[in-house]
């Protein structure tokens, strides 16, 4: 008969992550098979590639249809494509040598609020109207409806810019106060 041969197949050439946000990590499954007639040694198991790790599948001796596992990872640093591949050295005769990799890595979505907070009117009030702007002299009114409480959220903020606060109070006769002293905030770039 044929003598012996040491195959070794992957489940998958390419490994595609698509967006990973940064600071994040994603990982994925690749099953190496003995497909021979002979034991497959696998000595090393290693990726390359800004991000790109893998684990699993070193130091290995597979029999013929015997299958290990590994765990190839992209956890990237930067935004941006990045493209990396696992080595897999081995005895088979075939060796699969590389497992290509690629994904993107996504700059995390900063959300900014600035949040509110005033001292109760001493008079009989409904509540409370917000404004803001990005000058001292030129600030519109975010809430639509009097704000009941002597708190406020303000969402609709964007990184790197400053904002002019100032707070009416509206009694129940619909007659308004004049603004409160304003306050400045600042919101970080990133």
């Amino acid at each position: 008969g044929p003598a012996p041969s040491s195959q070794l197949s992957a489940s998958s050439t390419s490994v595609t992550f698509g967006n990973v946000t940064v600071g994040t990590s994603a990982a994925q499954l690749v099953t190496l098979t003995d497909v021979g007639t002979a034991n497959v040694s696998i000595s090393t198991v290693s990726a390359t590639g800004s991000g790109f790790s893998a684990g699993g599948g070193s130091n290995v001796t597979l029999t013929p249809n015997q299958s290990v596992t590994i765990s190839v990872n992209f956890d990237p640093t930067a935004p941006g494509s990045a493209q990396g591949s696992v080595s897999i050295a081995s005895n088979a005769s075939n060796s699969v040598s590389k497992i290509g990799m690629s994904g993107v890595g996504v700059a995390e979505v900063v959300v900014h609020r600035v949040a509110l907070n005033w001292q109760a009117s001493p008079s009989q009030v409904i509540g409370y109207f917000v404004y803001r702007g990005p000058t001292a002299s030129d600030l519109s009114r975010l809430n639509s409806s009097a704000e009941p409480s002597t708190s406020y959220t303000d969402t609709s903020v964007a990184g790197g810019q400053t904002y002019f606060y100032a707070v009416t109070s509206i009694d129940s006769s619909n007659v308004e106060s004049a603004q409160s002293n304003q306050v400045s905030v600042t919101i970080p770039s990133q």
